[in-house]
């Protein structure tokens, strides 16, 4: 056998096996909820928000709308179909219940603390939620809660990242 018969069959062999069909991936002719939340999601940049009633800014991802809240004073809200996130400021003089306080009631799990803030999980009848506590050091506490079904699960995980990295300015 000469090299160009080697040379020869190694070639044919090899596109022997890359010519080889893959069976043919069927398409969803429905898409689940997760899917369309990615797909609305897509490719998103953060939009300023000046919140008066809250004294600080929001960078929050464009494909959320603002919902007003008139009756709400110390909550912006920011939502796309089944995914809120909500930010909300419990003044410290004369409180109740902070919204942090709220979460470890209704059995939240602690991920994450450090002096400054603490990041909690947990589900709330149909929802999970997602949330962060930061103490800014003044007579004020600030709460990042994102909500969503449970369906929504790996489609927010970049809004899970967004709860994370959230701070006040």
């Amino acid at each position: 056998m000469t090299n160009l018969t080697r040379v020869l069959l190694f070639l044919t062999a090899l596109l022997a096996a890359s010519c080889q069909q893959k069976p043919m991936r069927a398409y969803a002719t429905e898409l689940t909820s997760n899917d369309s939340m990615l797909i609305q999601m897509g490719q998103w940049e953060l939009t300023r928000y000046h919140s008066d009633k809250l004294g600080m800014q929001i960078d929050y991802p464009s494909f959320l709308y603002r919902q007003e809240l008139p009756d709400e004073p110390s909550q912006e809200l920011f939502m796309a179909e089944d995914i809120s996130l909500s930010v909300v400021v419990d003044s410290l003089n004369g409180m109740n219940y902070s919204a942090g306080q709220q979460m470890m009631g209704m059995g939240a799990e602690l991920v994450d603390a450090t002096e400054r803030y603490s990041i909690q999980t947990g589900q709330d009848g149909d929802w999970e939620y997602y949330g962060k506590v930061i103490d800014d050091d003044t007579v004020r506490l600030v709460t990042v809660m994102l909500r969503y079904y449970p369906s929504h699960a790996e489609a927010v995980e970049a809004l899970r990242e967004w709860v994370r990295n959230f701070d006040i300015e």
